[in-house]
């Protein structure tokens, strides 16, 4: 009777044995902390109330950064708590006492829009001889609003946050004089058309004349006011559509806008400089076509005074 032949264990055997083992070990765990790894986001903060407010997970296939700009990103803390990113600004709007909407003057009230804005503390304009810091009027996520300083001079206008992260706009701010502020704009500020005999003052219309000019335009052109005004009516009417009356300071006249695209922001009693966004060219109220219905009155609206032929008065405006 044959004795069986007795196995052993050889060195490489040994070794092929432990690196299987070790290949097991990798191929199991590897997944598994990946994917915790990738899960622990903003989305995985346990706090009811956080102090600051969460930022979304970045996209891993846009390389942790969806925006592409490193300075608007955020940061996730390891409890998964976002905090602010870096504040930016995207343009400057000129809001009162403007040349134009994006020339202001010393004095005026402007806006500094773009992102993570709420945390600022300090905005600084150039001067001759460096800087000067402002006060905030007020802030939000997306714009801060400060007044323009008397010592301001054309340059960069900067930010600073309660971080002391800082920025400043992608180009120079110009200051101008108030002397260039204009005291008269035409309203439509895009192509326009007086139309024909029927779009004219004193047209027949049913049951009454025609008592404006009507300014052919495509609806959601904007319209401004014609000169330093304040705001008198901002009503929709089934007639004239969502129109407003403006009553121009230091004369004895008053300017009508009707059938706009929608309620204008302004607020009754609201002064306005020349160049001032009243609202949008639209079609509502008894209207056919987007066109600015517009009325020139001499005395009080609708109470004791007079509409006139603007006709002439809107040409005189666009020499």
């Amino acid at each position: 009777m044959r004795r069986a032949r007795r196995q052993t264990v050889t060195p490489a055997g040994l070794m092929l044995v432990v690196l299987g083992f070790l290949a097991l070990t990798f191929i199991v765990l590897l997944p598994a902390r990946a994917g915790a790894a990738y899960l622990d986001g903003s989305g995985s903060a346990s706090l009811e109330n956080s102090p600051v407010q969460p930022t979304a997970p970045a996209d891993p296939a846009s390389g942790g950064n969806s925006s592409g700009d490193a300075s608007s990103s955020a940061v996730s803390s390891g409890g998964g708590i976002g905090i602010p990113g870096f504040p930016t600004i995207s343009r400057v709007l000129c809001l009162k006492q403007c040349v134009s909407s994006t020339k202001p003057t010393r004095g005026a009230i402007i806006a500094l829009r773009g992102d993570n804005l709420d945390r600022v503390t300090r905005v600084f304009f150039t001067a001759k001889k460096g800087r000067v810091a402002v006060k905030l009027r007020t802030r939000s996520r997306g714009a801060v609003r400060v007044t323009v300083p008397g010592k301001a001079v054309r340059g960069f206008v900067a930010v600073v946050d309660s971080s002391g992260n800082r920025t400043r706009t992608a180009n120079q701010l110009r200051i101008f004089p108030i002397s260039a502020i204009p005291i008269q704009v035409f309203p439509v500020r895009g192509p326009i058309s007086f139309g024909s005999s029927g779009s004219r003052f004193g047209a027949g219309r049913p049951g009454h004349i025609h008592q404006g000019q009507d300014v052919s335009a495509s609806c959601g052109t904007r319209l401004v006011s014609i000169r330093k005004a304040k705001v008198l009516y901002n009503r929709w009417d089934g007639g004239g559509g969502n129109y407003v009356v403006l009553h121009n300071i230091g004369t004895r006249t008053n300017f009508v806008y009707m059938h706009m695209i929608r309620r204008s922001p302004l607020k009754v009693g609201q002064v306005i400089g020349a160049g001032t966004q009243v609202g949008r060219v639209g079609n509502t109220g008894q209207s056919s076509g987007c066109h600015l219905h517009f009325e020139y009155w001499i005395g009080p609206w609708q109470t004791g005074g007079r509409p006139i032929d603007p006709l002439a008065f809107l040409r005189s405006l666009l020499k």
